[in-house]
C-alpha cells in the first residue's frame, strides 16, 4: 500500500498537479477523499485515490489517503467516532449550548458532536449522507468520499 501511495504521489509530482488540484478540477481517475474536520484543530484533506478494479470499499480509499478511522465499541465499523484521533479522547469538546463533551466513543456519538460519512455519485453531483458505514460502503471511479464533523447546530459538507 506504501508503493501504491508513493507511485501516486510520484505520478501527480511527475504531472505537475496535486492530489489537491485534481480533485477541485475534477480529474480523479479513481475516487475523491475530502475530510473537513470542521470546529476541530486541524487541515482539511483533499486526495485522488486511484485503483484497479472495479470498486473499493470506503475504509479502504480513507486509509490510503492517511485517513485513521476509530469506531466506537458498541459499533466498531459501522460509526466513525474520531478521525486521525479527533475528536480528543482527553480534552472535552467544547461545543456552544452544551455542557462540555469528553468523546469516549463507547457508543453513538451526540447528535452535537459526530462525524458524518458522505458520498458523491460524480464530480457534478451534490454531497449526500451515505446510507452505509465506511467498512461496507463500495464505491467505483468517480465518485467521492467524505467525512464532515458536525458540531453544534452546525452541519458541513466534507469540501466546505
Amino acid at each position: 500500500m506504501k508503493f501504491a501511495a508513493f507511485g501516486l504521489a510520484l505520478l501527480l509530482a511527475l504531472s505537475g498537479c496535486t492530489a489537491t488540484e485534481k480533485v477541485a478540477a475534477g480529474e480523479c481517475d479513481g475516487v475523491a477523499v475530502e475530510v473537513n474536520f470542521g470546529t476541530l484543530e486541524a487541515e482539511q484533506i483533499s486526495s485522488c485515490i486511484e485503483f484497479e478494479g472495479e470498486e473499493i470499499l470506503a475504509k479502504e480509499v480513507l486509509s490510503q489517503a492517511g485517513v485513521e478511522l476509530a469506531g466506537t465499541v458498541t459499533y466498531p465499523d459501522q460509526i466513525v467516532c474520531r478521525v486521525n484521533g479527533l475528536p480528543s479522547a482527553t480534552e472535552p469538546l467544547e461545543i456552544e449550548g452544551q455542557e462540555p463533551h469528553l468523546e469516549s466513543c463507547a457508543d453513538m456519538p451526540p447528535e452535537f458532536a459526530y462525524w458524518a460519512l458522505w458520498v458523491k455519485n460524480d464530480s457534478g453531483s451534490q454531497w449526500e449522507y451515505a446510507t452505509e458505514g465506511a467498512a461496507t460502503l463500495k464505491l467505483t471511479k468517480g465518485q467521492s468520499v467524505g467525512l464532515a464533523f458536525a458540531s453544534g447546530d452546525k452541519t458541513p459538507t466534507p469540501s466546505e
